[in-house]
């Protein structure tokens, strides 16, 4: 694949979307072209625990590991996912402004479950303890991929594996069911925000398909 030859007209590009839906694959192939650093958003939140405890971020010690609660229903899963974004959401928004305002520091493509909508949307840093004043216009990018059939959802996990296969089939289903639900979630608050949003499938042209919208962006 061959790397862009300038750099790219943005300092910062979210993609977001939920569990299983080929985010971390595509966002490999971005940075490549774009000569990007990533960032995890998972890095955060593992980061954060590690520094905080649960009753001081409820919240963000939701999930202590990749799996569902047994006792709860995909809609309280989705539920927790909301809640966890919520938390995460101030510090992904400060590396957001520090990316924006050093010189020279190159892109970078955070990609992650944990991006909302509504922090995508975000172009006032100005409440910021280190970032006074910070409005941005066109240095933020964020993209959304959406898969809207459960079915593949599930087989997605299957593949991935991180000890999903060793789960019982109902307790497969209930987590392919939970990112389903968080999909469509983010898929309405998106359009909200007025946010693109990019189908999954075809894989094999969903690179070239969020290119077009990374250009065709630049015309709004």
């Amino acid at each position: 694949m061959p790397k862009q030859q300038n750099p790219p007209t943005w300092n910062v590009l979210l993609i977001g979307g939920s569990s299983a839906v080929g985010k971390t694959v595509v966002t490999k192939a971005l940075a490549h072209y774009f000569q990007a650093s990533i960032l995890l958003v998972d890095d955060i939140r593992l980061a954060l625990q590690q520094i905080t405890s649960p009753d001081q971020q409820p919240a963000l010690h939701t999930f202590l590991t990749d799996q569902p609660t047994p006792h709860h229903s995909p809609e309280q899963i989705c539920t927790d996912w909301i809640s966890v974004g919520k938390a995460i959401s101030p510090a992904i928004q400060v590396v957001m402004a520090h990316h924006t305002v050093v010189a020279d520091v190159g892109a970078i493509i955070i990609e992650g479950d944990g991006i909302l909508p509504e922090l995508a949307a975000q172009h006032d840093f100005r409440e910021l303890k280190f970032f006074w004043g910070l409005q941005t216009t066109r240095e933020i990018r964020s993209i959304f991929l959406n898969e809207p059939d459960e079915d593949i959802i599930l087989k997605n996990m299957h593949a991935r594996g991180r000890g999903f296969n060793e789960l019982s089939m109902n307790e497969q289903q209930k987590w392919a069911r939970a990112s389903w639900l968080y999909g469509q979630w983010l898929c309405r608050e998106a359009a909200r925000h007025k946010i693109p949003v990019v189908a999954a499938r075809p894989y094999d042209t969903l690179f070239e398909r969020i290119l077009l919208e990374l250009e065709s962006g630049l015309d709004t």
